[in-house]
């Protein structure tokens, strides 16, 4: 896989995560007082790593090297962190 395919497809990603965070912060919004508190600092985390990731690919759509296996291990890595981060919000706001 070249770069600007992979660079398109964690962009395609990344469209998904976003609105699977903007639904969260609908049900989030919807949350009062100290849970309300608990959860923005959860969702302000999952922003953190999704514009980390749009950082990189931006990068790499620039720069377009030809071994990008850094960056696809950051982004890999990230992903982790986000989809578990993910996870752990929406037990959260489910519980209310």
């Amino acid at each position: 896989m070249d770069v600007k395919d992979y660079c398109h497809s964690i962009e395609k990603e990344l469209n998904g995560w976003k609105a699977k965070m903007y639904n969260m912060v609908r049900k989030v919004d919807k949350l009062r007082g100290a849970d309300k508190d608990n959860l923005a600092a959860q969702v302000e985390d999952l922003h953190i790593h999704i514009e980390d990731i749009e950082r990189i690919v931006n990068t790499l759509q620039t720069e377009c090297p030809a071994d990008f296996s850094p960056q696809k291990q950051e982004i890999d890595a990230s992903q982790d962190q986000m989809k578990k981060k993910y996870d752990d919000a929406m037990a959260a706001v489910l519980q209310f």
